[in-house]
């Protein structure tokens, strides 16, 4: 999955611990939000002493997350057992943090046998289906008012533009006869401060 939100490159086999170590990339899911998205060890029941060391930097990277992505076999005849554990683990370590399942691998079963609600998600990452709506239930959970939005700054607040760089994300300004046009990703707050010159 990692690979294909990213195109991180990263050895991916089906065997129990292929990934030891926490693989962290950006992830551009809008305009207005980019991510870093971990990939970690995953949880498993009764883990192997010389394990748990390997295991501590996935404990430890739970506790800076803002969104979990439970990604599950969709295919395997045990999920549900596997859920019941990495839903225990996540409830001790990330209590309150909220969680997307992620139905991964659904072409190789029936969309009947998939779960569907809220912040649950049916995707291939081999063939990048439902990708796009997992990248729409990662902005959603992650939302914080921030938009995109075009201003008419006038010339007598033009000292306003280094603040919006400083404080929004500026995709382009354009000075023009009544003043300066900017295209901006803007906070709530920033919106509010600049409402009267929204276009």
């Amino acid at each position: 999955l990692l690979n294909a939100l990213t195109g991180a490159g990263i050895p991916a086999n089906d065997r129990l611990f292929d990934t030891l170590d926490t693989t962290t990339r950006q992830l551009t899911v809008s305009d207005t939000l980019t991510v870093l998205l971990s990939d970690t060890v995953g949880f498993i029941a009764k883990l192997p002493h010389h394990l748990v060391e390997a295991f501590q930097a996935t404990l430890e990277e739970l506790q800076y997350a803002d969104l979990l992505l439970h990604v599950i076999d969709a295919s395997d005849p045990e999920r549900e057992n596997h859920m019941a554990v990495v839903e225990q683990l996540a409830g001790q370590l990330a209590p309150g943090v909220p969680m997307i399942e992620v139905y991964n691998k659904c072409d190789r079963c029936s969309p009947l046998d998939i779960p569907v609600g809220e912040n649950r998600v049916a995707i291939s990452a081999k063939h990048g289906q439902g990708l796009d709506t997992l990248l729409r239930c990662i902005e959603g959970n992650l939302d914080n008012g921030i938009k995109r939005v075009t201003l008419l700054l006038p010339y007598s607040a033009a000292g306003e533009l280094d603040r919006i760089h400083r404080e929004g994300k500026v995709f382009s300004s354009e000075y023009g006869d009544s003043g300066i046009t900017v295209d901006a990703a803007l906070s709530a707050e920033m919106q509010g401060r600049y409402r009267e010159y929204v276009l």
